[in-house]
């Protein structure tokens, strides 16, 4: 049993609660089971599984504690030259980190972000200058005798005229999503393979690198320690601190797969046959 399937026992559609098909073997997990093995992993990579559920938006608390979590391990790991540049915001600094870096690993494909055009709202408004006319009076006798039109008596202003149109950038959702062009698959079409072999041919996408989607940009993290370190020059984050960033993220990774495997050993057949 995988993490993955872990997410079906909070959110059941139905009766029947497991990661199997209905059976009477002796394997099939039973929810007691899995919640069992939940109790296990937690006592064993309990930090793993609260950056899952996080992740996965199961639980807001899990968030917070894996946060937290991550805050102290980057004050334990942070090297010499993070900490003579942070000084006295050395605390507050790697919260901003571990806060950056839990949202860069807990990122996927099925994120969006508020439309930079638009400003999330979906609509552009567009002004201009319009000219309109108006008659002041209508023709009276002695113009018509004098042969006048009513185009003598015509008056021209300037009006300002707001117009809302859908964003083009975001088809008036208000909102981009993370999704490669590829479509979230992190593959596209080896044109070249498949005429050689005349079938269709997969290679990684060379856009997201085979993730399905764009990691946020180490800048945005940047200026959320510029926000608390304003005189910290580019070159010093390039140097020291985007390596030790980049370092947490990679922590949240390695002790999600340390959770996995922790719940593939206790949901093994012979495991839960010896707990029972």
């Amino acid at each position: 049993m995988n993490l993955d399937s872990v997410i079906k026992f909070f959110a059941p559609k139905g009766m029947h609660i497991s990661d199997s098909v209905r059976a009477t073997a002796s394997e099939q997990l039973t929810v007691t089971d899995v919640m069992a093995a939940l109790g296990m992993t937690q006592a064993d990579a309990g930090i793993g599984l609260a950056m899952y559920l996080g992740k996965a938006g199961i639980s807001p608390q899990d968030k917070d504690a894996a946060i937290s979590w991550l805050t102290e391990y980057a004050k334990l790991r942070a090297p010499m030259a993070v900490r003579k540049a942070a000084g006295k915001k050395f605390s507050l600094c790697m919260r901003i980190l571990a806060r950056f870096a839990f949202n860069d690993y807990a990122s996927s494909a099925a994120d969006s972000y508020d439309c930079p055009k638009c400003h999330g709202k979906g609509l552009i408004t567009k002004t201009s200058m319009i000219t309109k006319s108006h008659y002041t009076m209508r023709l009276p006798q002695f113009a018509k005798t004098l042969g006048q039109s009513p185009s003598d008596f015509e008056v021209f202003r300037q009006v300002k005229d707001v117009d809302h149109q859908l964003c083009g950038k975001c088809s008036g959702t208000g909102k981009i999503s993370k999704r490669c062009q590829c479509g979230g698959t992190g593959k596209t079409l080896d044109r070249k393979k498949s005429e050689l072999q005349g079938v269709p041919v997969y290679k990684e996408c060379k856009r997201c690198e085979g993730r399905g989607y764009s990691r946020p940009k180490s800048s945005v993290a940047y200026r959320g320690i510029l926000s608390q370190l304003d005189s910290l020059p580019d070159r010093t984050w390039r140097y020291s601190w985007k390596p030790f960033y980049e370092s947490l993220v990679t922590k949240c990774f390695e002790e999600e797969s340390n959770a996995e495997a922790q719940l593939k050993k206790v949901t093994r057949t012979q495991d839960m046959i010896e707990i029972s």
